[in-house]
């Protein structure tokens, strides 16, 4: 009795396996899930959008097996570009219009609809300020009998904060930085500026530099006897 061929059956069954792989693959008609990278355009010289923007889009799609299968493993695609006219006319992104610019783009293939998950978009105006920095010394303890003997530098003394119109009314025209409770001797350090926590709120500095030297008060002279 002859012993079977292992080597040969395994590759019978591997050619009979990407032979029915390659013929499933050439028929029509099978819909996937694509995830489709998104750039949204709108003029950010004036607006800002108050929540994160969506970076890409999810679409069913229908083709053949060797299209989908390409564009599930592709990888950098050129995101689809879309614009906003309007901004703070504008709450959602348009699926409609998706549908359109992802089916040019996709012409292998014919997109059913987008998943409108995640689409929703809010815009608020871009607004900059100047804002003056202080140093606020009130809350300092120095050594008995020691004040501050220079001019207080503040460096920068100026900075530019841009963000939402909302949130731009929550930081004063003046912020005062907060010292250390104590100083023991000349002062020279970098010191965090004091902002709104928000990701969309930028300034031209996060820290400011403050400088400045103490002496000891003198004793008054003793009275001359006479």
């Amino acid at each position: 009795m002859m012993k079977p061929d292992w080597k040969v059956a395994g590759l019978c069954f591997l050619g009979a396996l990407l032979f029915w792989l390659m013929n499933a693959l050439n028929k029509q008609g099978y819909s996937t899930r694509l995830a489709y990278p998104l750039q949204v355009a709108y003029d950010d010289s004036l607006y800002v959008p108050t929540s994160p923007l969506p970076r890409q889009i999810q679409a069913s799609i229908t083709g053949s097996g060797w299209d989908l299968l390409w564009r599930m493993i592709s990888l950098g695609n050129e995101p689809i570009h879309y614009s906003i006219i309007n901004p703070l006319q504008t709450k959602f992104i348009n699926t409609t219009s998706l549908t359109d610019l992802l089916s040019n783009r996709l012409k292998e293939t014919h997109v059913n609809y987008i998943i409108a998950d995640s689409l929703n978009i809010s815009f608020e105006r871009r607004v900059v300020k100047p804002v003056k920095l202080v140093a606020d010394t009130s809350g300092v303890k120095f050594p008995n009998r020691f004040v501050i003997s220079t001019v207080i530098n503040v460096i920068p003394q100026t900075i530019t904060v841009e963000g939402p119109e909302s949130t731009m009314k929550e930081i004063p025209n003046e912020i005062k930085i907060p010292m250390p409770k104590k100083v023991s001797g000349d002062f020279d350090e970098k010191i965090p500026i004091p902002l709104v926590n928000q990701p969309n709120v930028n300034a031209t500095s996060q820290q400011v530099n403050i400088s400045f030297e103490i002496a000891e008060l003198l004793s008054p002279p003793l009275p001359i006897k006479k």
